[in-house]
């Protein structure tokens, strides 16, 4: 299998990605697109560039988006522990020719060969989306064993054990606020206005006298 490569100038230093449990289908959305195409519109939405993993164009051409081992912007509240793919096409309304569907095939294999306990799912399966489209040919590209989309993403919300002990220590002083489940989304990057909260919580307030 030849995988694609392409010299992209990233907007932004990408974040590596520590775990991997999920493979998520999408298609572009549009009869027509290339890796390059996607990777500017990506840019013009102010992202690092081209969200997804691996593009797989018509002719079966497979593309290398973002390096594997980065987090990927294509799934909201899953990039911390996916691989996205992205298929050429609208597939609302297309059907994906037989190139595609072989070129699909031996990527999921070669991914699945890495590893072995990944679940691949639809882009739908993960968020409110008709991504990649009723008539996306799931079934003949993904094997059945490996479809089982919300089987908790080693939600491993817990964590990493180097971290553990630092991580008990910032819950226990509250300087994070939990998520809407309750959770610290320890695996989550953190946005300058939440490092700002934690920064006040463990320093004290600016206007705060000493």
């Amino acid at each position: 299998m030849k995988i694609i490569s392409n010299n992209y100038k990233w907007a932004f230093e990408l974040t590596p990605r520590k775990v991997t449990t999920h493979l998520i289908l999408h298609h572009a959305g549009v009869a027509n697109a290339t890796a390059e195409s996607i990777h500017a519109y990506h840019l013009s939405k102010g992202w690092a560039g081209i969200a997804y993993h691996y593009f797989v164009n018509k002719k079966g051409e497979i593309w290398q988006g973002r390096p594997e081992n980065m987090r990927g912007g294509h799934t909201t509240n899953w990039n911390y522990c996916s691989i996205g793919a992205c298929f050429e096409g609208d597939f609302e309304s297309e059907q994906m020719p037989e190139a595609q569907i072989e070129a699909g095939r031996e990527l999921i294999e070669d991914i699945v060969s890495r590893y072995p306990s990944i679940v691949i799912g639809r882009h739908s399966e993960f968020g409110q989306t008709a991504c990649p489209g009723k008539n996306f040919p799931f079934d003949s590209i993904v094997s059945a064993k490996n479809a089982e989309p919300q089987k908790d993403a080693e939600q491993t919300e817990a964590p990493s054990e180097w971290a553990k002990s630092a991580c008990e220590w910032a819950a226990g002083k509250g300087l994070f606020l939990g998520g809407s489940d309750g959770s610290f989304r320890w695996h989550e990057a953190v946005t300058r206005e939440e490092l700002a909260v934690i920064l006040e919580r463990a320093l004290g307030s600016p206007n705060q006298m000493y």
